[in-house]
């Protein structure tokens, strides 16, 4: 361990000061108008120019209200390329891994929408087959796969990229004839392309109903498709109800597909305990069993979960009626009727219309409140949802459309229901899509937008702040660099790191290393390291000499504090399995051909909690501060003389 020099701390001080000053929450009060200003925003927001609607589009809240930046995805009278005539629906955004929107509409014809325009039309299916509709649910993959549900000839069906996955009237996959399949609803597709949706069976061959089932493809082809969980199946002693109610059409599959959500119906003898939230093959809430909250769950509404395992669910208890809807988390009731979120009071009769979550632990959700309309809230903590909400947009906003003072249009209605489809999503990069009824001067139109939400700013915490784990020939060097940028010092003891090996997208810890129990200052690091003889300033040298740390696609590194809970980790050469990544790994890679180089954050401990973002291919600095530069990489000694000239 060490300490910095008084210049050096001077330097790092306002370089991190500035890099957090530019975390802080705050929204872009103008833009340029016109295309050029449009294209910009398109940029900013990691959308392509493919399709530029006419005006960018901002929010201009009311009255003594924040400006919030969004743009315009797509609206009810554009046409877009690729589309036969304008569009007259849309329907709820979805995303993908890589915060890609896809949802589906009608152009002429029903389409497929994904990223920046239309993928898919009605008319592209082969000869023949006549598709007709569109489901408000659809799910989009990361390389532009898709699932959705219209009619095949008449017969409701699911159709991905691969054409038809299961039609009305087939037999139905994992039972024995007769059984037919009678339905196929709610298809929701992961980052890597399997598709999961709601599917209907008459166990006698006939055309109504006798159960439902929750299945799965691996990769969208009915050669795949495989049962999740059916009617008739055992939950905590009793069967998943027959007929149309067994398997509710609010689930979720986490992307790495780890993790499930799902309201579920049991056959209990009773309809006021029958409804349950069933998680990763437990019972989390059941009605008539106590909240914790002083009440019982009475019913559910929405649910979401990540690849973290954090869920959230919505509905309502056997509480008073002022104070009975509410959201929990992770099983506890977080925010309820009565509660101020942001400085709105959930007035009765409030209700949870819609909410999702991502894999960094955000949610964004919309709330109907007496006397104000619908307001969507996000939140940067998902089991704090009162004390980090901010509000977004409600309804009787007004839209500036050009940056010019005045009102150009208003936020007439959110399109966000438990029923149909959620109308609201939140992507892995923090934009919020949604889907709004909007008044542009003449009647409302339907219309999808992409907002940019606040940036959360993280609890202070040590991180992962460098890593070294790949050199030419022999890996003989490798290390990895903690760095405490807290504000305060802190006792390592108890602290361990693991070395997780990522292969296939798993996650298993192959060595862990406990740290000494010294305190770390503020500003300070301590190097773990295979070898001190080849690694300067290694404060810990563990084994083996050689091959310590692997070399990814993917793996990662990880920090956990004195209570095993996770402090920092660092996914590398891709997502390794949750809980290991923040954000993403894709990309982030050390290259043994150059000499002195590894991963590291640039300053030393920014930390927006996305691995590829927060860190990159440097030239190395174990125990110094990080270095900008990645060319030209030469031996510690040589640095630190050259760093303390400069």
């Amino acid at each position: 361990m060490r300490h910095f020099l008084p210049l050096r701390c001077a330097i790092l001080a306002a370089l991190v000061g500035a890099a957090m000053l530019g975390m802080q929450p705050a929204w872009l009060a103008a833009h340029d108008p016109g295309e050029a200003g449009a294209a910009a925003g398109l940029d900013e927001l990691g959308l392509d120019h493919a399709f530029l609607p006419d005006e960018e589009q901002a929010f201009a809240k009311g009255a003594g209200r924040a400006l919030v930046l969004a743009t315009l995805v797509a609206r009810e009278g554009d046409t877009p390329p690729g589309a036969p005539a304008a569009i007259t629906s849309l329907n709820s955004p979805f995303t993908n891994g890589d915060g890609e929107v896809g949802f589906t509409g009608s152009a002429g014809e029903n389409f497929v929408w994904f990223d920046t325009g239309i993928i898919w039309l009605s008319s592209d299916a082969p000869p023949g087959t006549v598709l007709t509709g569109a489901e408000s649910t659809m799910g989009v993959g990361n390389d532009g796969e898709f699932i959705y549900s219209p009619a095949v000839n008449g017969d409701d069906a699911v159709w991905t990229h691969n054409g038809a996955l299961l039609v009305e009237g087939s037999p139905a996959p994992g039972y024995d004839p007769p059984t037919t399949s009678i339905f196929n609803s709610r298809p929701h597709m992961l980052p890597g392309g399997a598709s999961y949706w709601v599917a209907g069976v008459s166990y006698s061959g006939g055309t109504s109903t006798e159960g439902r089932v929750l299945y799965a493809s691996s990769d969208s082809t009915p050669a795949t498709i495989t049962r999740v969980i059916a009617s008739g199946d055992l939950v905590g002693g009793f069967p998943v109800a027959a007929g149309s109610s067994g398997i509710g059409f609010d689930y979720q599959i986490s992307d790495s597909g780890s993790h499930h959500i799902h309201e579920l119906v049991l056959e209990t003898g009773s309809t006021t305990n029958d409804d349950i939230v069933y998680v990763d093959g437990a019972i989390v809430a059941r009605e008539l069993s106590p909240s914790g909250g002083g009440d019982n769950w009475d019913n559910f509404g929405t649910v979401t979960i990540n690849d973290s395992g954090d869920y959230l669910f919505s509905g309502d208890t056997d509480g008073a009626t002022t104070s009975d809807a509410f959201i929990a988390s992770n099983g506890v009731i977080v925010v309820r009727e009565g509660d101020t979120l942001a400085g709105v009071t959930l007035t009765s009769a409030a209700s949870v219309n819609a909410l999702s979550m991502n894999n960094l632990g955000r949610a964004t959700f919309v709330w109907s409140v007496g006397g104000i309309g619908k307001v969507l809230f996000y939140a940067c903590d998902v089991a704090d949802l009162v004390g980090s909400s901010v509000e977004l947009l409600r309804t009787g906003d007004e839209l500036d459309l050009d940056a010019v003072p005045g009102p150009d249009a208003v936020v007439s209605d959110f399109n966000a229901s438990t029923a149909i489809g959620p109308g609201l999503w939140l992507a892995e990069d923090d934009r919020v899509f949604v889907e709004l009824d909007v008044d542009f001067g003449a009647g409302d139109v339907e219309a999808i937008f992409a907002l940019e939400a606040p940036p959360c700013v993280p609890e202070p915490h040590l991180v992962l702040n460098e890593v070294d784990y790949d050199q030419g020939g022999a890996d003989a060097a490798e290390f990895l660099e903690i760095f405490n940028g807290t504000g305060a010092t802190v006792s390592l003891g108890g602290y361990t790191v693991e070395l997780v090996d990522g292969t296939g997208g798993g996650a298993a810890a192959y060595q862990t290393i406990p740290l000494p129990a010294v305190d770390l200052a503020d500003g300070d690091y301590l190097v773990v390291c295979s070898n001190a003889g080849t690694t300067f300033n290694c404060d810990l040298d563990v084994d083996p000499d050689t091959d310590l740390i692997q070399d990814g696609a993917p793996d990662a590194v990880a920090l956990r504090d004195a209570s095993g809970a996770l402090v920092d980790t660092v996914s590398y050469e891709g997502d390794t399995g949750a809980p290991y990544t923040e954000g993403s790994g894709v990309g982030l890679e050390d290259d043994p051909a150059i000499d002195y180089y590894g991963i590291s954050r640039f300053p030393d401990g920014v930390d927006t909690d996305v691995n590829n973002v927060d860190l990159s291919g440097r030239c190395h600095s174990p125990g110094l501060p990080n270095l900008e530069t990645s060319s030209d990489c030469v031996p510690i000694p040589v640095e630190l003389m050259s760093f303390s000239i400069d």
